[in-house]
């Protein structure tokens, strides 16, 4: 029986020199990662590591996460639309994603409304599938590239815009977008209140229909992630949502656990709040976890860590238990290999 955990955002970027990890004890990560065998592989988002796991590097994000969020959607070719912040900062607009926007289920009803409006000559539907995630059909399939948006948070757009044979078409429609979204009273009560508005759309998500099921090592996958939830539905894997701290039920015969907590602070640039999840992490996760396995009621632990440049894979095996002599890993240096 295998677990693979797989944790994002464990690595935050060092600020004017200050080490993100200094004063912070974690001693049952440090043990983990100390007496693992680690590997570093090619760097790759979560996203790319999730969709190489189950065989699915081409098919459409817009439509795997459809099958979560809109099971019953109807056929047609869709795209994300998701809402976002555009913050203009001298010639650069930087995307501030949903997560940071918090956006009630009723803004988005009549953002979405207005969109619907105004193209619904044009063969385009928008839907808000929760206030978050938004969708558009389309009435013919897109011949364009795009960036997800996970790439571009807290990035300027300009370099991630669409390409393509019709990206003047997708650069036009974005503008009328934000032209329109600019104009509507739920951005007037949100700039009263201090809130950022909700001024652009991201558009992506584009790629191959899925096929009739995808491969998958796991017979269950434990996530919030819509991404991981709509690869694990298609694959026929058991899905569960990631509860709050580790138990021992969760760890089945082949569980793939996507441990993602540290990403919301990490979009957010919060070094407070991922020091303090990283905390909560060590207490709910990594010290039972450690226990679990140093008993033996865990045969073999995977922890992968996506990175950009570099990736670590760090397999526990039974026969580690005993190697005395691995010392628990000097964290930054060991994180250092999920750059």
């Amino acid at each position: 029986m295998t677990l693979t955990i797989v944790l994002p955002d464990l690595r935050f970027a060092r600020q004017a020199g200050f080490n993100p990890l200094m004063e912070l004890a974690l001693p049952a990560l440090a043990t983990l990662l100390g007496k693992a065998t680690r590997q570093t592989l090619p760097g790759s988002s979560t996203e790319q590591w999730l969709r190489a796991s189950f065989q699915a590097d081409a098919i459409s994000t817009a439509l795997l996460s459809l099958a979560v969020d809109l099971p019953n959607a109807p056929p047609g070719h869709w795209l994300r639309a998701d809402p976002v912040h555009l913050r203009a900062d001298r010639d650069r607009a930087i995307l501030f994603d949903a997560s940071l926007l918090q956006i009630q289920r009723d803004e988005a009803t009549a953002l979405v409304a207005a969109l619907n409006q105004l193209y619904r000559d044009d063969g385009y539907e928008f839907v808000a599938a929760t206030p978050e995630r938004w969708y558009v059909r389309l009435p013919d399939v897109p011949d364009l590239q795009t960036s997800s948006l996970s790439s571009v948070s807290g990035q300027d757009i300009h370099a991630h815009l669409p390409r393509g044979p019709q990206a003047m078409h997708w650069h036009k429609l974005l503008n009328e977008w934000q032209m329109l979204l600019y104009t509507q009273a739920v951005n007037d009560v949100r700039e009263q209140a201090g809130q950022p508005a909700v001024n652009s759309l991201w558009l992506w998500g584009e790629g191959q229909q899925p096929p009739g099921q995808l491969h998958s090592a796991w017979r269950q996958v434990v996530a919030d992630d819509v991404l991981a939830k709509g690869l694990a539905s298609l694959s026929g894997a058991e899905q569960r949502r990631l509860p709050a701290r580790y138990t021992p039920d969760i760890a089945q015969e082949d569980t793939l656990i996507l441990l993602d907590v540290l990403s919301y602070p990490t979009r957010r640039g919060d070094l407070h709040d991922w020091r303090d999840t990283l905390v909560a992490l060590e207490r709910d996760w990594f010290a039972p976890l450690l226990a679990d396995w140093q008993s033996g009621k865990l045969p073999a632990v995977r922890l992968m860590l996506p990175g950009h440049q570099t990736s670590l894979q760090a397999d526990l095996e039974p026969s580690e238990r005993w190697k005395f002599w691995r010392r628990p890993a000097d964290l930054a240096s060991c994180l250092a290999e999920a750059a």
